[in-house]
């Protein structure tokens, strides 16, 4: 009897205060270029009794900064519990900025104490007192540019033809590869009189690093003309940090030649049982030709798309299936896509977090289902 009293007696005396905690904030730099990225680290370390409290922080909402969570990390050294943010920011206003920071500190209230003491069923469900922690505002100097893109970047073009037959589609692939603001590059857009040109939305191959988005950028077009014509060269203006210098991204033009003969409208009808009378097919030839060029470019792109769509489902749920705990599970979902599995990822988070119950093969399965 003795015993149990004196650790209910230590439970209410490591509960009942407020716990210490200390900050440690980090700017990797304190002064970058407009749309450059740079990492912040903040770190809160507890004091012994603070293992059953928690942090809340939202980012503060401005119009010159965006901040996207890089990783969260808790972990215990003996009883002191750590619980570490790197974000990744980016610029988006020249000028001098002062960023306030401001946590939410979580400490278990005096009714959580006496849910304890009395053996309630809903301890884990702990009641909070909050309160705001004191950090200093971080000073930034962000300076101008004249740039959309900032960043390391290289350029690298890809055509399948320079000799074609009349409306026979000639094909261009433009990638952009290295680490900045690539997810800001726009959509390319080509116009060429006479010649029609069809285009996908780029696909953005990328992932966030501690110098910005690092991977791909690509776009896709085909091109289709009756007479010789020109792609021209692109231009793509960045800004490199690392030279401090403005810098271009440039292709060559192309010259395309087109085949006078082309395809002859007698090739594209069969002979066999054709009418006495003469029919005139040039006012069709053409048609047929757009509808042939269409379907093949509609073919192709599927059969381009498939395969890497096919393995990125099964890289994605084979990390699904070999994840062995409810935080493993958690990572690969939110590294996978947060928004689709945004309703395992809650439930998920409960159990890490909170303790609750759960079935981590349903969880699973309900993830696996929606690849």
């Amino acid at each position: 009897m003795k015993k149990i009293l004196g650790s209910l007696l230590f439970l209410t005396l490591s509960l009942a205060a407020k716990s210490t905690y200390e900050w440690k904030v980090e700017l990797k730099d304190k002064e970058l270029y407009l749309h450059q990225a740079t990492t912040l680290s903040m770190q809160c370390r507890f004091a012994k009794e603070g293992k059953n409290d928690d942090v809340e922080f939202i980012p503060p909402k401005t119009s010159a900064f965006d901040f996207e969570l890089l990783s969260e990390n808790r972990r215990f050294e003996g009883e002191r519990q750590i619980i570490t943010y790197e974000y990744l920011l980016f610029a988006k206003e020249a000028g001098e900025f002062s960023i306030k920071l401001e946590p939410k500190m979580l400490f278990t209230t005096q009714s959580a104490i006496n849910n304890v003491i009395i053996g309630r069923d809903n301890v884990n469900d702990l009641e909070t007192e909050k309160e705001i922690a004191k950090i200093d505002p971080i000073a930034i100097n962000v300076l101008q540019t004249d740039s959309p893109l900032t960043g390391q970047f290289s350029l690298h073009t890809k055509n399948d033809i320079q000799v074609a037959s009349a409306y026979e589609p000639v094909h261009l692939e433009i990638t952009v590869e290295g680490s900045g603001n690539l997810h800001a590059l726009k959509d390319l857009e080509f116009d060429i009189e006479n010649v029609d040109v069809f285009s996908d939305e780029a696909e953005k191959d990328f992932v966030l690093s501690m110098n910005g988005y690092t991977g791909s950028w690509t776009q896709r077009f085909a091109f289709v003309g009756k007479d010789d014509f020109v792609i021209p060269a692109i231009t793509i203006d960045y800004f490199d940090p690392s030279s401090q210098k403005k810098s271009v991204l440039k292709s060559e033009a192309i010259k395309v030649q087109i085949n006078k003969e082309g395809i002859k409208a007698e090739d594209l009808v069969d002979k066999v049982n054709l009418p006495s009378q003469q029919i005139d097919l040039s006012a069709y030839v053409e048609y047929l030709y757009y509808l042939l060029t269409f379907i093949s470019g509609f073919i192709t792109a599927k059969l381009v798309r498939l395969p890497k769509k096919i393995k990125q489902k099964k890289e994605k749920g084979v990390r699904i299936k070999q994840a062995k705990s409810a935080k493993g599970l958690l990572e690969v979902l939110m590294s996978c896509d947060k928004d689709l599995f945004s309703t395992e990822i809650e439930i998920l988070e409960a159990a890490v977090y909170k303790g609750d119950e759960l079935a981590l093969s349903a969880v699973k399965k309900s993830a696996y289902a929606k690849l």
